[in-house]
């Protein structure tokens, strides 16, 4: 009894940790399992449905503590509950149909060994297409689960369990979880589908005003540069008078005065972005340069640093160019506080691997990182702030992609490090 309740606890642990694409077997779900079965084989010998009640709400509890996500913890392990169901019963029909006796538990373990690795293989297939997302389950989505499952808990109980687990209520549970789990799965691809059209949408969005945006900003700097070129004609005329009246001192004047400054404002930061040209994404090259131009007119020290032509970042393109923003927004956020602050990107490329680098200079009253993580947190109030919890959030559906964020001799230092050569989410 104890081996069958430890094997279902632990296969619902890890088929509910696969389908949230964790797949590895931790010390601490074992430890559970092991608990959890002597929890519930000792509830079982007042009420079995209170015993199947506690087996599903304390896995809940387990894996909301692991990825601290209510809905999306409820739903998992409601789905892979009745997974197990569902396999339990294919075991009974089997061990029932053939005579094989005392052999339930390895039926058992075998279907379940199968079903995980199943499991495994289309959860994969599914996040290394091109067009995957993830989805946002509600909370009314997480209570039609839990509400499922019960019910499904109270007809077990009611058909199977007070009446001797007669073959063919086994079979007829079974064929309404088919039915349930059917029409589970059409529910879901529809909402896949209707995020993705929902996240094109916002994608296309997105782009457009980027690129607007873009526009604007290189119209600015082109009438600059117009300014600029008027200025520099006028500037070589009055050389031109001093050197025809040989007025030595008047030049002398004139340069102190009026050159050097233009001298100097040529090699201010204004003019330290060329190397965005050398970007060839226009997503991830509008918020560079709107980013940076941004601080650079904020009063901000800004350097950009890109040695050779990057066309292919191997990333969807939407969720590099939103990384990025809330990385630069955070630099950008932290350092207009600063009277000398200064922001540092660049992007280096290899055989292997793309690297971006956002680094800025922090004051003691920045926080730990770890605090920044946090959900909803910001240095401008409660719940105005994306922090970096929603950053990670972006990283973690791009395989091929981590983040490193650290503290290092008075900077603040973020690393996007993009693999070349594997499977990305364009």
């Amino acid at each position: 009894m104890l081996s069958m309740l430890f094997v279902q606890q632990l296969m619902i642990v890890l088929n509910a940790k696969i389908a949230l694409g964790r797949e590895k077997i931790q010390i601490k779900d074992i430890v559970f399992s092991i608990a959890g079965a002597y929890l519930i084989g000792y509830l079982s010998n007042f009420s079995q449905l209170l015993a199947m009640t506690i087996f599903v709400s304390i896995t809940c509890i387990y894996l909301y503590l692991d990825i601290r996500n209510l809905e999306t913890s409820v739903i998992a392990v409601t789905m892979s509950y009745l997974a197990g169901i569902m396999l339990d019963h294919f075991s009974d029909i089997i061990v029932d149909s053939f005579k094989l006796g005392q052999l339930y538990l390895i039926v058992l373990i075998i279907l379940e060994i199968i079903f995980a690795l199943s499991l495994s293989l289309f959860v994969r297939y599914v996040r290394n297409r091109q067009s995957y997302v993830d989805i946002k389950f509600t909370k009314l989505e997480s209570v039609m689960a839990m509400v499922t499952s019960i019910i499904f808990c109270l007809l077990i109980f009611f058909t199977e369990i007070r009446q001797d687990n007669h073959l063919n209520n086994i079979v007829y549970n079974l064929i309404l979880l088919i039915l349930i789990v059917i029409i589970f799965f059409v529910i879901s691809y529809e909402r896949v589908q209707q995020t993705k059209r929902d996240y094109e949408l916002r994608s296309q969005k997105q782009r457009i005003k980027n690129d607007n945006r873009y526009i604007k900003e290189m119209e600015k700097h082109y009438n600059e540069l117009r300014k600029f070129r008027h200025d520099y004609q006028n500037t070589l005329l009055s050389l031109d008078e001093y050197i025809k009246t040989d007025d030595i001192d008047g030049l002398k004047q004139y340069y102190d005065n009026s050159i050097k400054p233009i001298s100097s404002k040529l090699n201010s930061e204004k003019y330290k972005l060329e190397d965005i040209s050398r970007v060839g994404n226009k997503e991830l090259k509008s918020i560079i340069f709107n980013k940076l131009y941004s601080a650079q007119m904020a009063g901000i020290e800004v350097t950009f640093e890109a040695r050779s032509p990057i066309n292919d970042f191997y990333v969807d393109s939407l969720d590099l160019a939103l990384a990025l923003g809330i990385i630069l927004d955070n630099a950008i956020e932290d350092t207009e506080k600063q009277s000398h602050g200064d922001i540092l990107t660049g992007i280096m490329k290899d055989e292997s691997s793309i690297m971006i680098i956002v680094q800025n200079s922090i004051t003691e009253e920045t926080p730990p990182v770890w605090k920044m993580k946090t959900p909803g947190y910001s240095t401008k109030g409660n719940n105005r702030g994306m922090g970096l919890a929603n950053l990670t959030e972006i990283i973690d559906r791009n395989q091929n992609v981590t983040l490193e964020t650290m503290k290092l001799n008075g900077y603040f230092l973020q690393k996007l490090n993009i693999k070349i050569g594997e499977v990305q989410n364009d």
